[in-house]
């Protein structure tokens, strides 16, 4: 018997809370992002994508498609709340969930669900998902996670898409190639210029040029388009490898106040999230990106793993003052990386963390107390 794999999708996850915390929001052209003018486009409503405006298109350009457009700033927060609220109704009904993003995931229901009535029961969990959570989604079924993922992306806001043995390839293969999951941004031109415009063409070529330019994807893209892919859904807990935030700055800056105070709500936005995994962090980094969109970043190594915002924004302020060269600053991150379980992370003593910047300062740096600058 083949698998049941489902894939959920929210669909703009992002307005979708905005708008349930200001329904004057519904039906406008709404975009999350700063308005700033390198600033980029983090979602947009399905009214803003009718007008041209996507996902990491610049702000001034979405603007200037879309006149009327309403700009949101982040509140990652909010999204976080409604997040926790999607998977604690699905993980109520179905046991064998993983989580892909904070508003996506798989479901196996292979023996939970009549086959027979698989769109009919599947409509109705998109509607009381909808009832309960004021979430909507598009859902994709297939017997593995590509067919399932390719399924949830087929059809938006509010797609079921249910793809059998008999119809995946004729659904599938007119699609364009920058449609097909693992093909990326970057490497779709590639195979355009090679004459692979559709799925299809990927499935028939057998172009040395295609192979190259996929390297080891290459056979796996190909297992995925004759139906052959993972279906294994991972039950395990969501453990993150590293924690990261970031922010962009209204208009460039240079002031090291206001550089540092950006630090300092990353550094606060990191440790909360590292938190509610129950994680230290053995390592810190920071990122930067001047007017000219080059970035820069370093990390330091803690002498002990932490889960303090002090110890994080110190560290941060350290790295900074090794870093920063008086530039306009656009954007500023803050990384925790090496994240351990708080019960296997090491005990440090009180010391050590001061101990720790003064060996890892370059020569000439300077260590800031919290929320104040060296004078």
């Amino acid at each position: 018997m083949n698998k049941i794999i489902v894939h959920i999708d929210l669909n703009a996850f992002f307005v979708q809370c905005e708008i349930l915390q200001n329904p004057k929001l519904k039906g406008l052209p709404v975009a999350i992002g700063y308005d700033s003018r390198r600033s980029v486009i983090s979602t947009s409503s399905y009214e803003a994508r009718k007008r041209g405006v996507f996902s990491g298109m610049p702000v001034s350009q979405a603007k200037a498609k879309c006149r009327d457009l309403i700009l949101v700033p982040v509140h990652f927060s909010l999204y976080q709340h409604y997040s926790r609220t999607f998977f604690s109704f699905l993980r109520n009904r179905y046991p064998v969930l993983e989580q892909a993003s904070v508003d996506e995931c798989y479901i196996d229901m292979t023996g939970q669900i009549d086959e027979e009535h698989l769109r009919e029961e599947l409509f109705d969990l998109q509607m009381e998902l909808y009832r309960v959570t004021d979430l909507k989604c598009s859902i994709g079924v297939g017997w593995n996670k590509f067919l399932a993922k390719m399924g949830s992306d087929y059809k938006k806001p509010l797609g079921l898409t249910i793809f059998t043995k008999e119809n995946y390839q004729k659904m599938l293969f007119p699609l364009p190639i920058s449609s097909m999951f693992g093909i990326g941004k970057k490497t779709a031109p590639k195979l355009e210029a090679f004459g692979i415009l559709t799925l299809g063409d990927l499935y028939e070529t057998s172009d040395p040029r295609v192979k190259q330019c996929l390297g080891n994807m290459y056979p796996y893209l190909k297992d995925e388009l004759n139906g052959i892919g993972n279906d294994v859904v991972d039950t395990s807990a969501f453990d993150p490898k590293s924690i990261s935030a970031e922010r962009t700055f209204y208009n460039e800056e240079n002031s090291y106040e206001e550089i540092s105070q950006m630090l300092h709500a990353c550094a606060e936005e990191v440790v909360k999230e590292a938190k509610k995994y129950h994680k230290k962090a053995a390592a810190v980094g920071i990122k930067i990106r001047n007017n000219q969109f080059v970035t820069k970043s370093k990390r330091m190594t803690l002498s002990s793993p932490t889960d303090l915002v002090d110890e994080v924004y110190r560290t941060s302020l350290a790295l900074l003052d090794q870093m920063y060269q008086n530039e306009e600053v656009r954007l500023v991150g803050v990384m925790l990386e090496r994240l351990l379980d708080v019960k296997d992370a090491p005990q440090k003593k009180e010391d050590d963390f001061l101990k720790m910047i003064n060996e890892n300062l370059k020569e000439g740096g300077k260590i800031y107390t919290l929320g104040e600058k060296e004078k």
